[in-house]
């Protein structure tokens, strides 16, 4: 009786188990620091200026949206 109670619960507890380990393992991970996230702020911010001069650099479009 004890038993069959036990294997009938088995699945849930295993699963809450895994479930707990997953949340607690991402807890533990640091995020970047705040240097590492200055740099990549930095890093967007040059590709986003470097992307700005190449299409200012582009003829420009006679009919734009019509196909060619």
């Amino acid at each position: 009786m004890v038993k069959s109670l036990f294997m009938k619960k088995l699945p849930m507890l295993v699963l809450l188990a895994s479930a707990v380990v997953v949340f607690l393992s991402g807890c533990g991970t640091p995020g970047p620091s705040p240097e590492e996230q200055s740099r990549e702020l930095e890093r967007q911010r040059e590709a986003e200026r470097q992307q700005a001069d190449f299409r200012k650099s582009l003829p420009p479009v006679v009919n734009p949206g019509q196909g060619q």
